[in-house]
């Protein structure tokens, strides 16, 4: 579902104090769990593609989240951020255009981060990237501090 994604933002999370003891759908402050700035990964807005659903399987329910988008402009700026995302734990904050903003992951339930290079046609190259993730609490929503 095309939601108007605005920003995605990331942290490492040896960078975020432990708050997966939160129930699910549970919203939080983000902010006062940092112990840092969450840093912006660029993107192309259209792109951006957000699908969550529910499931209920043998070790009960949980959420499968997956936020997927390409970057077209400036490409091989970010390469190297790509490499440094993937394979290792960050969380993520997305913003929608609305300024609803969701958090993707926890210390217990890291997203994965992957990406690719694709070349089609003459002239279009960009990256795609997908942050996905499979937790028992799900995306969470990141409301201001009172």
């Amino acid at each position: 579902m095309k939601l108007g994604v605005r920003a995605i933002r990331y942290i490492h999370t040896s960078k975020v104090a432990d708050y997966s003891y939160l129930p699910a759908g549970s919203s939080f402050t983000l902010n006062s769990f940092l112990q840092g700035e969450l840093a912006t990964l660029p993107f192309t807005p259209e792109t951006a593609d957000i699908t969550e659903k529910w499931n209920y399987g043998a070790d009960g329910k949980h959420s499968e989240f997956t936020l997927a988008a390409a970057i077209r402009a400036g490409k091989d700026t970010y390469r190297q951020l790509l490499q440094e995302l993937t394979g290792r734990k960050y969380i993520f904050e997305v913003e929608l255009i609305s300024g609803e903003k969701y958090v993707v992951g926890s210390l217990e339930f890291p997203p994965t981060f992957t990406w690719a290079d694709s070349i089609s046609g003459i002239s279009s190259s960009s990256f795609s990237f997908q942050i996905d993730l499979k937790s028992v609490h799900g995306v969470l929503l990141d409301v201001p501090a009172a």
